[in-house]
């Protein structure tokens, strides 16, 4: 995805995420990993397992995201596929100081990057 169009869709996606919520001041932390493997689908598999075994709560998986909350951090995860290349896992955090964003999201990002799939196909 051309870098000029990942503005819009970032907007686009939290707008849909947080509509309906009031307003507030929070902040956003977005990191991007390559992860051990090329598949899309493997890639949300690990997003999954981070969520499992970071205990997240209130978690919602569809083919596009894995979501969630940990300690007051609301962490949403999405992977792209680039073929025969590691896929890109991105994680977004919002929480109410950039910091506690970009602590809970350096995490999970981290996270993501350390898994190695160890059953095929991955």
């Amino acid at each position: 995805m051309p870098s000029r169009l990942m503005p819009a869709v970032l907007a686009a996606a939290l707008g849909s995420t947080f509509s309906g919520l009031p307003a507030r001041a929070d902040a956003l932390f977005f990191e991007k990993a390559a992860v051990k493997t090329g598949s899309e689908a493997t890639c949300l598999r690990f997003a999954g397992d981070v969520a499992r075994n970071q205990g997240f709560r209130n978690v919602h998986k569809n083919a596009a995201e894995v979501a969630g909350e940990k300690d007051g951090v609301y962490v949403a995860m999405t992977c792209v596929g680039r073929g025969q290349q590691p896929a890109i896992a991105l994680v977004m955090a919002v929480a109410p100081s950039f910091e506690r964003a970009r602590q809970v999201g350096h995490l999970v990002a981290d996270r993501m990057k350390l898994i190695t799939c160890i059953d095929s196909p991955c």
